[in-house]
Protein backbone atom coordinates (compact mmCIF):
# COMPACT_ATOMS: atom_id res chain seq x y z
CA UNK A 1 0.00 0.00 0.00
CA UNK A 2 1.51 3.21 -0.97
CA UNK A 3 1.76 5.73 1.52
CA UNK A 4 -0.22 9.30 0.32
CA UNK A 5 0.93 11.45 3.94
CA UNK A 6 4.58 11.16 5.40
CA UNK A 7 4.38 10.85 9.13
CA UNK A 8 6.18 13.75 10.73
CA UNK A 9 8.11 12.88 14.09
CA UNK A 10 9.33 16.28 15.75
CA UNK A 11 11.66 15.88 18.32
CA UNK A 12 11.21 17.91 21.73
CA UNK A 13 13.78 20.57 20.76
CA UNK A 14 11.55 21.12 17.66
CA UNK A 15 8.38 21.54 19.33
CA UNK A 16 9.71 23.79 21.99
CA UNK A 17 10.89 25.76 19.23
CA UNK A 18 7.09 25.94 17.33
CA UNK A 19 5.47 26.50 20.55
CA UNK A 20 7.72 29.61 21.19
CA UNK A 21 6.79 30.94 17.53
CA UNK A 22 2.89 30.70 18.17
CA UNK A 23 3.15 32.25 21.63
CA UNK A 24 5.11 35.08 20.07
CA UNK A 25 2.59 35.36 17.19
CA UNK A 26 -0.17 35.72 19.20
CA UNK A 27 1.01 37.29 22.82
CA UNK A 28 0.86 41.28 21.32
CA UNK A 29 -2.89 40.54 20.80
CA UNK A 30 -3.55 38.89 24.16
CA UNK A 31 -1.30 41.57 25.97
CA UNK A 32 -3.34 44.76 24.79
CA UNK A 33 -6.31 42.74 25.34
CA UNK A 34 -5.33 41.74 29.35
CA UNK A 35 -3.80 45.30 29.51
CA UNK A 36 -7.04 46.95 28.46
CA UNK A 37 -9.28 44.70 30.69
CA UNK A 38 -7.31 45.68 33.87
CA UNK A 39 -7.31 49.37 33.21
CA UNK A 40 -11.50 49.17 32.88
CA UNK A 41 -11.23 47.12 36.28
CA UNK A 42 -8.42 49.78 37.87
CA UNK A 43 -10.62 52.51 36.58
CA UNK A 44 -13.65 51.66 37.80
CA UNK A 45 -12.54 50.82 41.50
CA UNK A 46 -10.89 54.26 41.16
CA UNK A 47 -13.95 56.40 40.14
CA UNK A 48 -15.48 54.36 43.52
CA UNK A 49 -12.73 55.00 45.84
CA UNK A 50 -12.49 58.67 44.87
CA UNK A 51 -16.16 59.39 44.53
CA UNK A 52 -15.92 58.18 48.98
CA UNK A 53 -12.44 59.87 49.58
CA UNK A 54 -14.72 63.51 48.02
CA UNK A 55 -17.86 62.61 49.91
CA UNK A 56 -15.49 62.02 53.37
CA UNK A 57 -13.34 64.98 53.02
CA UNK A 58 -16.15 67.63 52.22
CA UNK A 59 -18.14 65.99 54.97
CA UNK A 60 -15.23 66.97 57.18
CA UNK A 61 -14.42 70.32 55.93
CA UNK A 62 -18.11 70.98 56.57
CA UNK A 63 -18.07 69.74 60.17
CA UNK A 64 -15.05 71.91 60.59
CA UNK A 65 -17.18 74.73 59.43
CA UNK A 66 -19.92 74.43 61.38
CA UNK A 67 -17.91 73.74 64.84
CA UNK A 68 -15.54 76.71 63.94
CA UNK A 69 -19.12 78.99 63.60
CA UNK A 70 -20.30 77.48 66.59
CA UNK A 71 -17.37 78.57 68.61
CA UNK A 72 -17.20 81.89 67.83
CA UNK A 73 -20.79 82.49 69.09
CA UNK A 74 -20.16 80.47 71.82
CA UNK A 75 -17.45 83.15 72.48
CA UNK A 76 -19.61 86.73 71.51
CA UNK A 77 -22.15 85.00 74.24
CA UNK A 78 -19.19 83.71 77.03
CA UNK A 79 -17.48 86.92 76.70
CA UNK A 80 -19.46 89.31 78.11
CA UNK A 81 -20.20 86.79 81.24
CA UNK A 82 -15.80 86.15 81.93
CA UNK A 83 -15.32 89.69 82.16
CA UNK A 84 -17.85 89.61 85.10
CA UNK A 85 -16.40 86.74 86.67
CA UNK A 86 -13.38 88.26 86.54
CA UNK A 87 -14.19 91.42 88.41
CA UNK A 88 -16.04 89.55 90.94
CA UNK A 89 -12.39 87.80 91.56
CA UNK A 90 -11.12 91.34 91.67
CA UNK A 91 -13.45 91.93 94.30
CA UNK A 92 -13.17 88.65 96.14
CA UNK A 93 -9.09 89.19 95.98
CA UNK A 94 -9.71 92.64 97.43
CA UNK A 95 -12.00 92.18 100.48
CA UNK A 96 -9.30 88.72 101.38
CA UNK A 97 -5.83 91.37 101.61
CA UNK A 98 -8.39 93.96 104.04
CA UNK A 99 -9.25 91.13 105.65
CA UNK A 100 -5.93 90.05 105.99
CA UNK A 101 -4.24 93.48 106.99
CA UNK A 102 -6.99 93.85 109.69
CA UNK A 103 -6.05 90.30 111.04
CA UNK A 104 -2.59 91.37 111.15
CA UNK A 105 -2.46 94.93 112.67
CA UNK A 106 -4.78 93.08 115.19
CA UNK A 107 -2.25 90.14 116.37
CA UNK A 108 0.70 92.83 116.36
CA UNK A 109 -0.95 94.71 119.06
CA UNK A 110 -1.98 92.22 120.84
CA UNK A 111 -5.79 92.74 119.78
CA UNK A 112 -6.55 89.55 118.26
CA UNK A 113 -9.50 87.45 120.45
CA UNK A 114 -8.71 83.96 118.51
CA UNK A 115 -11.89 81.73 118.72
CA UNK A 116 -10.93 78.09 120.05
CA UNK A 117 -12.60 74.90 120.84
CA UNK A 118 -14.58 75.04 124.10
CA UNK A 119 -12.34 72.17 125.79
CA UNK A 120 -9.43 74.84 125.68
CA UNK A 121 -9.40 77.43 128.62
CA UNK A 122 -7.56 80.19 127.98
CA UNK A 123 -5.72 81.31 131.44
CA UNK A 124 -7.52 84.32 133.56
CA UNK A 125 -6.63 86.01 136.37
CA UNK A 126 -9.17 85.43 139.23
CA UNK A 127 -12.12 88.18 140.23
CA UNK A 128 -10.28 90.07 142.51
CA UNK A 129 -8.72 91.58 139.03
CA UNK A 130 -12.02 91.98 137.47
CA UNK A 131 -13.26 93.70 140.33
CA UNK A 132 -10.75 96.55 140.52
CA UNK A 133 -11.68 100.06 140.34
CA UNK A 134 -9.34 101.73 137.94
CA UNK A 135 -8.03 104.98 138.72
CA UNK A 136 -6.64 107.59 136.15
CA UNK A 137 -2.77 107.66 135.70
CA UNK A 138 -1.67 110.11 138.02
CA UNK A 139 2.04 112.02 139.14
CA UNK A 140 1.63 110.74 142.59
CA UNK A 141 0.95 106.94 141.66
CA UNK A 142 3.97 106.86 139.09
CA UNK A 143 6.30 108.53 141.97
CA UNK A 144 4.93 106.21 144.75
CA UNK A 145 5.10 103.02 142.79
CA UNK A 146 7.22 103.12 139.69
CA UNK A 147 10.08 101.53 141.04
CA UNK A 148 8.76 98.31 141.49
CA UNK A 149 9.30 97.96 137.82
CA UNK A 150 13.13 98.46 138.50
CA UNK A 151 13.15 94.78 139.64
CA UNK A 152 11.54 93.56 136.31
CA UNK A 153 13.76 92.57 133.96
CA UNK A 154 12.47 90.20 131.05
CA UNK A 155 14.43 87.92 128.63
CA UNK A 156 11.86 84.94 127.87
CA UNK A 157 9.28 86.83 125.41
CA UNK A 158 6.57 83.84 126.27
CA UNK A 159 6.29 85.73 129.29
CA UNK A 160 4.90 88.76 127.82
CA UNK A 161 2.34 86.91 125.33
CA UNK A 162 0.25 85.44 127.81
CA UNK A 163 -1.34 85.59 131.35
CA UNK A 164 1.39 84.49 133.56
CA UNK A 165 0.27 84.27 137.21
CA UNK A 166 3.97 83.91 139.08
CA UNK A 167 2.87 80.75 141.00
CA UNK A 168 1.29 78.78 137.95
CA UNK A 169 4.86 79.57 136.01
CA UNK A 170 7.45 77.04 136.35
CA UNK A 171 10.24 77.25 138.51
CA UNK A 172 12.87 78.09 135.46
CA UNK A 173 10.85 80.71 134.33
CA UNK A 174 11.39 82.19 137.83
CA UNK A 175 14.88 81.78 138.09
CA UNK A 176 15.51 83.86 135.00
CA UNK A 177 13.85 86.75 136.74
CA UNK A 178 15.49 86.46 139.62
CA UNK A 179 18.68 86.14 137.69
CA UNK A 180 18.12 89.42 136.27
CA UNK A 181 18.22 91.26 139.32
CA UNK A 182 20.90 90.13 140.81
CA UNK A 183 23.86 92.56 140.99
CA UNK A 184 26.76 92.75 138.70
CA UNK A 185 29.65 91.46 141.22
CA UNK A 186 27.38 88.88 142.03
CA UNK A 187 27.98 87.07 138.76
CA UNK A 188 31.69 85.85 138.58
CA UNK A 189 32.82 85.50 134.66
CA UNK A 190 36.47 83.89 134.16
CA UNK A 191 36.59 83.57 130.63
CA UNK A 192 33.36 81.75 128.94
CA UNK A 193 33.39 80.62 132.47
CA UNK A 194 30.07 82.22 134.48
CA UNK A 195 29.21 81.41 138.32
CA UNK A 196 26.70 82.50 140.66
CA UNK A 197 26.56 81.56 144.32
CA UNK A 198 23.28 79.59 144.93
CA UNK A 199 22.85 81.57 148.36
CA UNK A 200 22.22 85.06 145.99
CA UNK A 201 20.12 83.75 143.75
CA UNK A 202 17.82 82.60 146.55
CA UNK A 203 17.78 85.98 148.12
CA UNK A 204 17.21 87.68 144.99
CA UNK A 205 14.13 84.98 144.07
CA UNK A 206 12.62 85.48 147.82
CA UNK A 207 12.50 89.08 147.25
CA UNK A 208 11.09 89.25 144.14
CA UNK A 209 8.43 86.63 144.54
CA UNK A 210 6.51 85.09 148.16
CA UNK A 211 6.36 82.18 147.16
CA UNK A 212 8.37 80.62 149.09
CA UNK A 213 9.27 77.67 147.16
CA UNK A 214 12.81 78.31 145.74
CA UNK A 215 14.60 74.79 144.96
CA UNK A 216 18.13 74.40 143.27
CA UNK A 217 17.22 74.01 139.80
CA UNK A 218 18.77 74.23 136.17
CA UNK A 219 17.47 77.20 133.89
CA UNK A 220 19.06 79.09 130.87
CA UNK A 221 19.11 83.08 130.62
CA UNK A 222 21.12 84.90 128.03
CA UNK A 223 22.09 82.35 126.34
CA UNK A 224 24.00 80.52 129.17
CA UNK A 225 23.17 76.91 130.68
CA UNK A 226 23.40 76.80 134.10
CA UNK A 227 24.20 74.00 135.68
CA UNK A 228 23.62 73.62 139.51
CA UNK A 229 26.95 72.11 141.75
CA UNK A 230 26.19 70.54 145.09
CA UNK A 231 29.57 70.18 145.73
CA UNK A 232 30.38 74.00 145.61
CA UNK A 233 26.35 75.30 146.03
CA UNK A 234 26.68 77.35 143.15
CA UNK A 235 25.43 77.25 139.43
CA UNK A 236 28.12 77.31 136.47
CA UNK A 237 27.63 78.14 132.95
CA UNK A 238 29.93 78.04 129.72
CA UNK A 239 29.35 80.56 127.29
CA UNK A 240 29.13 78.55 123.14
CA UNK A 241 27.70 81.91 121.82
CA UNK A 242 28.03 85.67 121.57
CA UNK A 243 24.85 87.54 123.29
CA UNK A 244 22.49 89.24 121.25
CA UNK A 245 22.24 93.10 121.64
CA UNK A 246 18.90 92.91 122.35
CA UNK A 247 16.52 93.85 125.21
CA UNK A 248 13.08 93.83 126.21
CA UNK A 249 11.74 97.80 127.01
CA UNK A 250 8.72 98.18 129.26
CA UNK A 251 7.32 101.84 129.30
CA UNK A 252 5.08 102.77 132.01
CA UNK A 253 1.50 104.06 130.09
CA UNK A 254 -0.64 103.72 133.22
CA UNK A 255 -0.62 102.57 137.39
CA UNK A 256 -3.74 101.91 139.45
CA UNK A 257 -4.15 100.27 142.83
CA UNK A 258 -6.63 98.11 144.75
CA UNK A 259 -6.76 97.01 147.99
CA UNK A 260 -4.52 94.00 147.66
CA UNK A 261 -2.78 94.92 144.41
CA UNK A 262 -0.41 97.64 142.45
CA UNK A 263 -1.25 97.53 138.43
CA UNK A 264 1.21 98.90 136.65
CA UNK A 265 0.81 99.01 132.44
CA UNK A 266 3.40 99.09 129.85
CA UNK A 267 3.56 99.40 126.32
CA UNK A 268 5.84 96.67 125.61
CA UNK A 269 8.97 96.24 122.48
CA UNK A 270 11.91 94.69 121.85
CA UNK A 271 15.46 96.53 121.19
CA UNK A 272 17.59 94.56 118.90
CA UNK A 273 20.34 95.90 116.90
CA UNK A 274 19.12 99.52 118.24
CA UNK A 275 15.83 98.79 116.56
CA UNK A 276 12.50 98.72 117.49
CA UNK A 277 10.41 95.67 117.40
CA UNK A 278 6.89 94.89 117.90
CA UNK A 279 7.18 91.49 120.41
CA UNK A 280 4.84 89.78 117.63
CA UNK A 281 6.96 90.59 114.68
CA UNK A 282 10.25 90.18 114.08
CA UNK A 283 10.57 90.60 110.33
CA UNK A 284 9.95 94.15 110.62
CA UNK A 285 11.09 97.20 112.46
CA UNK A 286 9.35 99.79 113.71
CA UNK A 287 11.62 102.60 114.19
CA UNK A 288 15.38 103.24 114.94
CA UNK A 289 15.67 103.45 118.58
CA UNK A 290 17.54 106.42 119.87
CA UNK A 291 18.27 107.71 123.91
CA UNK A 292 15.16 109.30 124.65
CA UNK A 293 12.98 107.03 122.43
CA UNK A 294 9.16 106.97 123.77
CA UNK A 295 7.41 104.03 123.21
CA UNK A 296 3.65 106.17 123.25
CA UNK A 297 4.17 107.74 120.34
CA UNK A 298 4.15 104.42 118.69
CA UNK A 299 1.82 102.73 120.59
CA UNK A 300 -0.94 101.64 118.33
CA UNK A 301 1.62 99.14 116.76
CA UNK A 302 3.38 97.86 120.12
CA UNK A 303 1.90 95.51 122.54
CA UNK A 304 1.04 96.18 125.88
CA UNK A 305 0.98 94.25 128.91
CA UNK A 306 0.24 94.75 132.98
CA UNK A 307 2.00 94.01 135.61
CA UNK A 308 0.60 92.45 139.17
CA UNK A 309 2.69 93.19 142.32
CA UNK A 310 1.04 92.60 145.78
CA UNK A 311 0.99 95.78 147.95
CA UNK A 312 2.10 94.06 151.41
CA UNK A 313 5.43 92.49 150.15
CA UNK A 314 5.71 94.76 147.12
CA UNK A 315 6.54 91.27 145.11
CA UNK A 316 5.78 90.50 141.71
CA UNK A 317 2.24 88.33 141.57
CA UNK A 318 1.39 88.13 137.46
CA UNK A 319 2.10 89.40 134.09
CA UNK A 320 -0.27 89.84 131.89
CA UNK A 321 -1.30 90.28 128.42
CA UNK A 322 -4.09 93.03 127.38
Amino acid sequence: MKKTDKEINLTKKEKKIIKEQIYDEIKDDLTVEISKSILDEVKTSLNSDYKDELKSKITDEIKDDIKTNIRKEEHKLSRGKDLKIFRLYIYIFLLLALFGFVVYKLYITNHLNVIVPDNIKIPSIKVEEETTTKAATSEDLVKKYSYLMDNINITDSTLLTGQNKMKDTNIEERLKLAYNNLKKDQISIEGSIYIISSDDLKDAYNKLFSLNDYKETNFSVNSLDYKYSSKTNSYIAISNSKEENSEYILEIENIFEDETYVYIETITALKKNDYIYNINNLDSSIVKYKSGTKLSKYKSNLSMNRIVFEKESNTLYAILKI
